[in-house]
């Protein structure tokens, strides 16, 4: 199975990085893809540019096996969709199960989504918990596995809640260490970053 983990990254913070790790091993994924958008459709603008995202990305991920970057979104010139997304990984990996990896606070909004009815023809939906977040409801179009090894049975249409380490870091808090205020975008004392995004990362914002 190949994995999609969607999200604005503003910024990439070690909550990600975790989550994407332990889903890697956890699930046996081939590749997980960090997939940012453009500009998200159900989130305010973004604090960090495109390209300042990608390379914060990059910077994060490049020592990091089986995981990798899908541009895919963040060079869209239009509304980022995750159902044309999923239409488009479909495909590119046509005899591949494919598991699209959202946040519990994603999944309860997740009939907010665009023809979000049709996401079964094309994923598996993996679901992270988030600290203070509880499932609100089901998605009737997927069925519900509690085994791992349920998702290898069938390409699409399951709905898989990971059991990963919650991480109480959001990347609005940290925006909230890095900037003094929204007019100078000074930096704070680095060490109040430490243990919440990659060193590679904090240097590269230091220099920004």
């Amino acid at each position: 199975m190949i994995g999609f983990f969607g999200g604005s990254f503003d910024p990439i913070h070690l909550g990600h990085l975790n989550n994407a790790q332990q889903l890697t091993h956890q699930l046996d994924l081939s590749t997980l893809f960090l997939m940012p958008c453009r500009e998200p459709v159900h989130k305010n603008s973004l604090t960090f540019s495109t390209d300042q995202r990608l390379k914060m990305l990059k910077i994060a991920t490049q020592n990091i096996t089986n995981i990798e970057i899908d541009t895919r979104e963040i060079n869209r010139t239009s509304d980022s969709y995750t159902i044309d997304s999923l239409k488009e990984i479909k495909r590119q990996y046509p005899d591949q199960a494919i598991g699209l990896i959202v946040g519990m606070d994603s999944f309860n909004n997740l009939s907010t989504w665009k023809q979000f009815e049709q996401f079964n023809q094309y994923c598996h939906l993996i679901v992270l918990s988030r600290p203070g977040e509880q499932q609100q409801h089901t998605i009737q179009n997927f069925t519900s596995v509690e085994n791992k090894t349920e998702l290898s049975t069938k390409i699409s249409g399951l709905l898989y809640f990971a059991d990963t380490d919650q991480h109480n870091i959001s990347s609005s808090n940290i925006r909230g260490i890095l900037f003094n205020n929204a007019t100078d975008g000074k930096i704070r004392a680095k060490q109040n970053l430490v243990g919440l995004l990659p060193d590679s990362v904090i240097n590269y914002l230091e220099k920004l």
